[in-house]
């Protein structure tokens, strides 16, 4: 997987520096260092062995924002080192890596993205939040994505615009479970949309051609052909309707065995003010009814954003929407630090685990934070439902986590952070179980560019199977310097 990942940071290097040669870049760069004793080191139900993590995580972190050039580049790989434990011995990379370039003025667009990160290989492997506590649960995974843009004008776009986006992809795993090496699975989202001018205010349309490959050798995937017409209302009132054909190859199928159909769908949108927003959807496919929301909130304290969708995704598809190094708060403000959060490492557990198959995800979204004064507090809480075309896994999980810090003087903070996950399947051997933890944290600021951290925790899972149960008392102390 080094290799992999020498590459994937080599590339996102590249494709940021060629956003443009003479920009202005700003960023930082720092080092993490920290040591953790656990007394189950392995997360085992009946053979608990404490241990120890030295952990080393150097990180640089860099953006350039312009008119015609927007990239970012965060990069931070940890070694982990086990004293007593050599085979759990490795270094995991974490990248995120983004370029949007307006390379021909109007006409020509180029999106380029490299990501690396943790993924889940399978909840029955004894799994906790992150993959630093029990390695043997999760996989090395890194993606790559390219997507130009072509915009052609119709009557100087005041009739229509056509805009073609060719988008290429490449998965790579690296089991670290050692459970057959991972998958390599290139991928591919190609659109092609007709979208109406100012000719069309009060009356907008589109024309949409999608056709998306979760694997383009076995050829899977999903092909699209709609209409959209909207009526405006008021600048406070929308409604969207859509017309058009699904069709599957090789991918998620409904009760009836079939992979195409009809589709349609109808969309209210709400815009009361221009820190809120809401829609609402329905509609049918061939898998049948289907469901959307989405609504959002802005406060000058407090701002939330929540969304519920019905999808057909694969593991690689939903691998590449996971934002995996946080730039900006939910308020729109940039993390000057984004790898010294402490979380980054932390796999998003709402990702499927890594099944050759596509599945039907249902998923219901609510992030939220409130800011006041010396006090800061989150919500992101996930319900996701996913039924797989062909493999017996059809799984629940209902994901909770709950944040809270305060400034208790110039250089000190605290913070408790709460997780949940509850975890169900679908099926006559079905693994369902719950699963928390609660983490206490304390930070000094030593210095202008640096400080110490200290953190202790408790991760319990109750399942349904005895010999899955496991808890683990965790407590850390770490050194970080911004250079």
């Amino acid at each position: 997987m080094c290799r992999l990942a020498g590459l994937g940071i080599g590339l996102a290097v590249l494709l940021c520096a060629a956003a443009d040669a003479g920009a202005s870049w700003r960023g930082n760069a720092g080092l993490q260092i920290r040591g953790i004793i656990s007394d189950n080191l392995r997360l085992s139900a009946d053979a608990e062995e404490p241990g120890g993590i030295i952990q080393v995580r150097p990180y640089v972190s860099s953006s350039r924002s312009g008119t015609r050039v927007q990239a970012r580049f965060n990069y931070g790989p940890s070694a982990l080192w086990y004293p007593g434990n050599d085979d759990l011995n490795r270094v995991l990379h974490t990248l995120g890596a983004r370029a949007s370039m307006e390379l021909i003025e109007r006409y020509f667009f180029l999106d380029l993205g490299a990501n690396a990160n943790q993924a889940l290989v399978d909840p029955r492997v004894n799994s906790g939040f992150n993959a630093v506590g029990n390695v043997e649960a999760f996989t090395q995974r890194l993606s790559f994505t390219v997507r130009p843009r072509i915009v052609l004008p119709v009557l100087a776009g005041r009739f229509a615009s056509l805009r073609i986006t060719p988008g290429l992809g490449f998965n790579f795993t690296e089991d670290s479970a050692d459970r057959g090496g991972g998958l390599r699975t290139g991928t591919s989202d190609t659109r092609a949309e007709i979208l109406s001018g100012p000719m069309f205010t009060k009356i907008p349309w589109s024309v949409i051609w999608r056709r998306q490959l979760f694997d383009t050798d076995t050829r899977a995937g999903t092909g699209t052909l709609a209409t959209r017409v909207g009526y405006v209302f008021s600048p406070k009132y929308r409604l969207n309707l859509l017309l058009g054909y699904d069709e599957g190859t090789n991918a998620f199928r409904g009760r009836n065995g079939e992979s195409r159909g009809l589709r349609w769908e109808t969309t209210f949108r709400w815009t009361p003010s221009r820190r809120a927003g809401f829609s609402f959807g329905v509609g049918e496919r061939y898998f049948g009814n289907t469901y959307r929301f989405r609504g959002q909130y802005r406060h000058k304290r407090w701002v939330f954003h929540s969304d519920y969708d019905v999808s057909i995704e694969s593991a690689t598809t939903e691998l590449e929407q996971q934002e995996v190094v946080p730039v900006r708060d939910l308020f729109g403000n940039p993390i000057e630090d984004p790898f010294n959060r402490g979380d980054v490492l932390t796999t998003s557990v709402t990702t499927a685990t890594l099944v050759d198959d596509t599945f039907l995800r249902d998923r219901f979204t609510l992030l939220s934070e409130y800011a006041k004064g010396r006090n800061r507090g989150s919500l992101r809480w996930y319900v996701t439902r996913r039924q797989y075309d062909e493999a017996d896994l059809d799984t629940f999980d209902n994901q909770v986590r709950l944040s809270y810090s305060r400034t208790l003087s110039a250089r000190l903070s605290a913070s408790a952070i709460i997780n949940f996950w509850s975890h169900s399947e679908d099926n006559d051997a079905g693994f369902d179980y719950v699963q928390d933890a609660v983490d206490l944290v304390l930070n000094y600021r030593l210095g202008p560019r640096s400080s110490l951290g200290a953190r202790i925790g408790r991760l319990n899972r109750d399942s349904e199977a005895s010999d899955r149960d496991f808890s683990e008392n965790r407590a850390s102390l770490d050194f970080n310097i911004a250079f």
